[in-house]
């Protein structure tokens, strides 16, 4: 035990569970008040501008204490465990995450996949860098959210190749169908954006009684070209295809452009009266953003 280790037999005192639960909810606490970013410790300052929930709650020393020993993994067996696994560290208690979030919460009848990069700048093996991310460095997560309520109901890292596993083929499709597991065969819709939508997931989550809207990239083999943009197209024009329970949609928003959308859930070309739009098109914006909006909240407490 950490405890342990770092503490001498003159000093010992046995951490209570009631302080081991204090010390955790006023982490929990401090990221609320937009303050984990910042030194913990200058919480228990003296200070009108301060809560007097932490000097009540428990003293700063014991409270250094506790998280000096604070551990969810065995560091005598992670490097073993490192070799097969580089997010062994907190593979353990990250499962356990994922269980909760999908126990504690029923979702709507709309999911929405997409990634997520939180600002990291320490040392990590899959520390990504992503320029057009306000972060720009840090972990990026996969994950799986209500589209009503923003209720992150799956996640997990990217950690890229595995020592000695070899290159991801496909990796949009796998991390779709690993996100979804737990809503198999629950007909619910999924809406993700083109990094991951693809005729051949759309067909395969059709067999998982899961529909799929997605926007599609133009270089897909299976797009005519009658799909694409071109300068004859009327500006707020839409053009439908069918096949296999499948609709695709090119709508054009504007002169010289045309937005492709896959569509598992819709099988007519119908259009909305007053914007013109086509109903995928509406339904696309109305679920895409759940990811977007958490990333939003992230951020406005750190």
């Amino acid at each position: 035990m950490e405890y342990d280790r770092n503490t001498g037999l003159d000093e010992k005192e046995e951490i209570t569970m009631i302080e081991l639960k204090a010390s955790i909810g006023l982490l929990l606490l401090a990221g609320l008040l937009g303050r984990s970013k910042g030194n913990l410790r200058s919480l228990w300052r003296t200070s009108p501008l301060e809560s007097p929930i932490f000097k009540a709650t428990i003293s700063k020393s014991r409270f250094d204490k506790i998280m000096s020993c604070l551990r969810f993994d065995d560091k005598r067996t992670r490097e073993e465990r490192k070799q097969a696994d580089k997010f062994a560290a907190i593979r353990e208690i990250w499962s356990d995450f994922q269980d909760k979030l999908k126990t504690c919460y029923t979702p709507g009848l709309d999911l929405t996949i997409d990634e997520q990069l939180l600002g990291y700048w320490g040392k990590c093996p899959f520390r990504q860098f992503i320029p057009k991310k306000p972060d720009k460095y840090g972990l990026k997560f996969w994950l799986c959210v209500d589209a009503e309520s923003y209720y992150v109901l799956n996640a997990f890292p990217y950690i890229g190749r595995q020592p000695g596993q070899e290159k991801q083929k496909h990796i949009g499709e796998s991390v779709v169908l690993e996100l979804l597991k737990p809503f198999y065969d629950s007909n619910r819709n999924v809406t993700m954006d083109n990094f991951f939508t693809s005729v051949p997931l759309a067909k395969n989550l059709q067999t998982k009684n899961l529909t799929l809207i997605g926007t599609l990239r133009k270089n897909k083999s299976e797009i005519s070209m009658e799909f694409l943009s071109n300068k004859t197209r009327e500006v707020g024009s839409s053009l439908f295809g069918f096949e296999d329970n499948l609709t695709l949609v090119s709508f054009v928003p504007k002169q010289n452009k045309a937005v492709l959308l896959l569509s598992s859930k819709h099988h007519d070309n119908q259009v909305d009266n007053k914007t013109g739009k086509p109903i995928i098109v509406l339904d696309y914006n109305k679920t895409k953003r759940a990811v977007d909006t958490v990333d939003q909240m992230c951020h406005n407490i750190q």
